[in-house]
């Protein structure tokens, strides 16, 4: 996968094994945006645990590129223009957030948007076994 803004490839699966909150999302999405503050309150409150944006199916990445920015989300990005993860991974829609754990497995799905910082916390916990 490319990084967003770059050229740079990524093999997502040569990734450090830590627990991993992968979210899906688009600078399009409504949704998306709402539950941004929410994804980067967990980055600042979730130590020991990784994070990575898939900024999916989006036609304008420089625009995706500039909300990320403004969504102040301090984790890298990789781009998903041709959707090519969504059968490997069973995107049903973004937003969708994925757990994935210090093995590599992913241990929980959450699809759609979270509703406030304590749903997405929780989700952590259940699926990580991390807290804040």
């Amino acid at each position: 996968m490319a990084c967003l803004g770059t050229d740079q490839r990524v093999n997502l699966a040569g990734l450090p094994r830590t627990p991993t909150i992968i979210n899906v999302w688009a600078q399009w999405c409504a949704p998306c945006r709402q539950e941004s503050p929410f994804l980067r309150a967990a980055v600042a409150e979730l130590d020991g645990v990784s994070f990575l944006g898939i900024n999916y199916n989006d036609p304008r990445p420089d625009w995706a590129l500039e909300f990320a920015g403004l969504a102040e989300w301090g984790y890298p990005h990789v781009q998903d223009q041709d959707k090519v993860l969504q059968t490997e991974l069973g995107i049903p829609g973004i937003p969708t957030t994925f757990f994935v754990d210090a093995d590599g497995r992913v241990a929980g799905v959450h699809p759609g948007v979270f509703e406030s910082e304590e749903q997405l916390f929780e989700a952590a916990e259940t699926y990580l076994g991390v807290t804040r």
